[in-house]
C-alpha cells in the first residue's frame, strides 16, 4: 500500500493541470509513507487508504515548502497508511471513556439542539437510503440535513404514524420506490423539490452523459488567479517564535456544514491556522458530523438572513486570508457574501484572500447547481454498484464511510496551501475549488485492487461481506459498527485503534464530563507538530473575533450521564 500510496502521490505532483511548484516538489524526496500494514484490510475494492495517503503527502509537501519558506526548516514528512485510513472516516471514530461516541446516546444529547430536521427520527432518517425503482435501476435518495422535501416527494407523511419496526420502514420505502421509475425521480429530486438524488450509474455510464463528459479530465483540484485583483505580494505574516506550524497567523472563515468543507477547515487548522467556524441557530446540522466539524477551531453564531449578522461577517472577511464556501453553489451569492463580492470586500488591501469552494457534482457540466452529498457522489460516479458486488450482491451500496468528504477535505486544504504560497510570491486573490465527485474520479482513476487482493481483504471481513445491503445507510453503518469493524479487519482491536491516531479533547461544552478522542491528522513532520489549536466547540461557544472568547449568552448544554440528563 506504501509503494501504491507513493505512485498516486507522483501522478498528482506531476500532472501539469495542478502545475505544482518547482519548490513543492523538492520537498517529495522527503516525504515518506509507513505504517504496519502493507497490504489492503478495508472492505472496499478501491484503494482509499491509498486515495487519501497521498492526497495528504500533497498537502505535506506545500506546509513543507512554506515552513521551508518562513522559517528555513529542512523538514521530514511521514504519513502513516493506517492513519491515513482512519483520517478518511473520522467523524465515525471518536471515542470517549473507550467506547464509540458517535451516533450514540451521550452524543446525541450534546448535537440534537441543531437537528432541526429531525434526521435521527429512524422514519425520516431512512428516506436517505439506496432503493430499486419499477424500472430495475437503484436510485439513491437522500433526505440532505432535512428530509421533509424528500418524504413529501414519496407521498408519506412527515413522522411514522404506525410506529413501524425498521424492516417495515424499509418495506414502505422499498414499495413506493419500486412504483416509480428511476428517470422521474431524478427529475423531481434535483429539479422540483430540490433534494439530493440520483440513479445509480455504472462507472462507464456516468462518463458518458453530459455532466460525466464535462469532468472526466478535471485535475484533483482547480486553482484561478484573480486577473482582476491587483493586491500585492503578501509575506507571511509574523508568527510567535514558538509556533513555527507552516499556518501560524493565517486566519481562515469556514462557512459550511457536515465533512467535506469543514475538513478543509479542520485542516488548515492543524497545520497552525486561526478557523473561525460560522454557523447559524437558524440553520439545522447533521448530529453525527458535527462535534468533528467543530475540532480546532473558534465557533461562532450569527444570522447571515439579518442585516447586523452581515456586518460581523464583513468584519471579518476584512482580516481574513481564507474563505471556505461549503454550500451550495449560489447560496452565499443570495447573502451577499458569494466569490466574486468577497473577492472584490478585499480590493485595495494589503493582502489578496482565497476563495475556497467544495461542491457535489463539479464546476462544469449541466449538474454544478444539484445538491448532494458523498453517498450520492459514490453511487453516481459507479462507486455504488462495484461497492454491492463487492459484497456479492447485484445492487448499488453506499461506500462503507465518509471516505469521499474526506478525500475532497484533503484536495481542499491542498488547493489552499497551494494559493496561499502563490500569493506569498506573487500576489493576487484566488478562487479555488474541490468537489466529492472530482475526487472519487481520482480514486476510480488509482484503479481496484487486483483479484486476489479482494478475496484476500474478503477473508480479513468474513462477519462483514455478505451482511451489508442497500438498505445499510450511513447510520446503518454506524449503528452495526459496519465502517469500525471493517477497519479493524482481522487485528487486535489495540492494534488497530492505536491511542497515537488520536488526540483529546474536552467534552464539557458539549455537556460531557469525559474527554473525547478524535482522530488526529496523519500528517507527521520532524520539527512541528500537526494538532489542533483548540478543542472541539458547539455553534455559538465563542464570540466573534479571532481569539477563542467565551460567549456569555451562550445556552449550556445540560450535562449527561449514563442514566440521563
Amino acid at each position: 500500500m506504501q509503494a501504491e500510496a507513493a505512485r498516486i502521490l507522483d501522478a498528482l505532483v506531476n500532472n501539469p493541470k495542478l502545475n505544482v511548484p518547482d519548490k513543492v516538489k523538492e520537498q517529495r524526496s522527503r516525504l515518506e509513507f509507513d505504517g504496519e500494514e502493507t497490504q489492503p484490510f478495508y472492505p472496499t475494492p478501491y484503494k482509499a487508504a491509498e486515495s487519501q495517503a497521498a492526497v495528504l503527502g500533497l498537502v505535506g509537501l506545500f506546509a513543507a515548502a512554506i515552513s521551508k519558506e518562513r522559517y528555513g526548516l529542512d523538514q521530514e514528512i511521514k504519513i502513516n497508511l493506517d492513519q491515513a485510513m482512519l483520517n478518511g472516516l473520522g467523524a465515525l471514530f471518536q471515542r470517549t471513556n473507550d467506547e464509540w461516541l458517535s451516533g450514540n446516546q451521550q452524543m446525541m444529547s450534546g448535537v440534537q439542539r441543531w437537528d432541526h430536521g429531525n434526521t435521527r427520527e429512524l422514519y425520516r432518517q431512512l428516506a436517505t437510503n439506496i432503493y430499486k425503482t419499477k424500472d430495475g435501476r437503484w436510485y439513491s435518495l437522500h433526505g440532505n440535513m432535512d428530509p421533509t422535501p424528500v418524504l413529501t416527494m414519496l407521498g408519506v407523511p412527515q413522522h411514522d404514524e404506525k410506529n413501524r419496526t425498521w424492516p417495515e420502514i424499509l418495506e414502505m420505502y422499498m414499495e413506493i420506490v419500486a412504483g416509480l421509475d428511476s428517470k422521474t425521480l431524478d427529475d423531481w429530486s434535483n429539479n422540483v423539490y430540490r433534494t439530493p438524488g440520483t440513479i445509480c450509474y455504472e462507472e462507464d455510464e456516468f462518463l458518458a452523459t453530459q455532466h460525466g463528459q464535462s469532468v472526466k479530465d478535471e485535475a484533483l483540484y482547480n486553482l484561478h488567479k484573480q486577473s482582476y485583483s491587483s493586491n500585492p505580494v503578501c509575506p507571511w505574516p509574523e508568527s510567535p517564535l514558538e509556533d513555527k506550524r507552516p499556518l501560524s497567523g493565517v486566519k481562515v472563515l469556514e462557512l459550511a456544514r457536515a465533512i467535506a468543507a469543514p475538513t478543509i477547515g479542520r485542516v488548515l487548522s492543524a497545520l497552525g491556522a486561526a478557523v473561525i467556524r460560522v454557523s447559524s441557530s437558524l440553520n439545522t446540522e447533521l448530529p453525527i458530523t458535527l462535534v468533528d466539524g467543530c475540532v480546532g477551531k473558534i465557533s461562532i453564531d450569527i444570522n447571515l438572513k439579518s442585516f447586523e449578522g452581515r456586518k460581523i461577517l464583513l468584519d471579518l472577511i476584512k482580516d481574513a486570508d481564507v474563505f471556505i464556501d461549503g454550500y451550495r453553489p449560489s447560496v452565499l451569492e443570495h447573502l451577499g457574501f458569494g466569490r466574486d463580492a468577497v473577492l472584490g470586500l478585499v480590493e485595495g488591501r494589503s493582502r489578496g484572500i482565497v476563495y475556497c469552494q467544495e461542491n457535489c457534482y463539479g464546476w462544469k457540466g449541466p449538474w454544478v447547481h444539484r445538491p448532494g452529498w458523498a453517498q450520492i457522489s459514490d453511487t453516481l460516479t459507479g462507486i455504488g454498484l462495484n461497492v454491492g458486488r463487492f459484497n456479492g450482491f447485484e445492487e448499488a451500496h453506499i461506500f462503507p464511510g465518509p471516505n469521499a468528504d474526506y478525500l475532497t477535505g484533503h484536495a481542499g486544504a491542498a488547493s489552499v496551501l497551494h494559493a496561499l504560497y502563490l500569493r506569498s510570491h506573487d500576489g493576487g486573490s484566488f478562487n479555488v475549488n474541490c468537489s466529492l465527485t472530482i475526487s472519487n474520479l481520482h480514486m476510480i482513476k488509482a484503479g481496484k485492487y487486483s483479484a486476489e487482493q479482494q478475496e484476500m481483504m474478503k477473508k480479513r471481513n468474513v462477519e462483514l461481506i455478505g451482511h451489508m445491503r442497500h438498505f445499510d445507510e450511513i447510520v446503518s453503518h454506524g449503528k452495526n459498527r459496519h465502517c469500525v469493524r471493517g477497519y479493524i479487519a482481522d487485528r487486535p482491536f489495540e492494534k488497530a485503534i492505536r491511542k497515537e491516531f488520536y488526540e483529546t479533547v474536552s467534552g464539557k461544552p458539549w455537556g460531557w464530563n469525559q474527554e473525547v478522542e478524535v482522530v488526529s491528522l496523519a500528517l507527521r513532520f520532524s520539527d512541528t507538530k500537526t494538532s489542533f489549536p483548540h478543542g472541539a466547540f458547539p455553534p455559538g461557544y465563542h464570540l466573534p473575533g479571532w481569539t477563542p472568547v467565551a460567549n456569555p449568552d451562550f445556552d449550556p448544554l445540560p450535562i449527561y450521564n449514563s442514566r440521563g440528563k
